[in-house]
């Protein structure tokens, strides 16, 4: 796994602590929203695999998709700090993993769209 990109290792070390603090929620909120942001974080690290096997002119649509679920993640991890599922530190944590793996998408987008042919 050291060979892999940093943006998919930045992602999986998200997911795995992610993972380890939904187990800690409550039990009634473990299997919907726990599920729910587990599912969304995964579905991101799915994006960027996917764009990183992609042809060069499809890179840039599962970026902007993994871009987008990031988001919905982001405001996923603020409802359960509001309904106190996730703890303001472990909230905090999180948020700044999902801030790096953002700013890694970003770039990567951003050279993937300078790369590509102008039509």
């Amino acid at each position: 796994m050291n060979r892999e990109l940093p943006v998919i290792r930045a992602c999986y070390g998200l997911t795995l602590d992610l993972s380890r603090r939904v187990d800690k929620f409550p039990r009634h909120q473990r299997a919907s929203l726990g599920g729910e942001l587990t599912d969304r974080c995964r579905g991101v690290l799915a994006r960027l695999i996917e764009a990183k096997y992609a042809a060069p002119e499809g890179k840039a649509h599962f970026l902007a998709e993994a871009n987008v679920q990031l988001e919905l993640l982001r405001f996923g991890l603020r409802l359960a700090c509001d309904l106190k599922s996730l703890p303001v530190a472990g909230h905090g944590h999180v948020l700044g993993l999902a801030q790096d793996v953002g700013a890694q998408i970003g770039g990567w987008l951003k050279a993937v769209r300078q790369q590509a042919p102008a039509p």
